[in-house]
């Protein structure tokens, strides 16, 4: 694979600010996976909270999250996940409870 041209890349990223919506369809399970994903992502220490392309992620992951019952478990487990004080190490989780 050759490498790709980041001056086209970055024309091509403004050509899309201005590109019409396009539709997807997805599997609940795979909105849950991809918000929790982003949410992980942008917490990673080298990311800049303030990116464009972070606050997009952002807003698409909220969007998905909001297809749920905003009084489901599922709902509420993907809204702890914007809020650091509620992170919990996974190993050993029990999720069943």
């Amino acid at each position: 694979m050759s490498k790709p041209s980041l001056k086209q890349y970055s024309a091509e990223l403004a050509e899309l600010e201005n590109a019409p919506a396009c539709e997807i369809q997805i599997l609940p399970l795979q909105a849950i996976a991809i918000v929790s994903h982003i949410q992980l992502a942008i917490r990673h220490p080298s990311l800049a909270d303030n990116s464009a392309l972070t606050k997009i992620a952002r807003d698409v992951a909220i969007e998905l999250q909001s297809l749920f019952n905003s009084e489901s478990a599922t709902y509420k487990v993907l809204e702890l996940g914007w809020h650091e004080q509620h992170d919990i190490l996974v190993e050993g989780t029990d999720f069943n409870d």
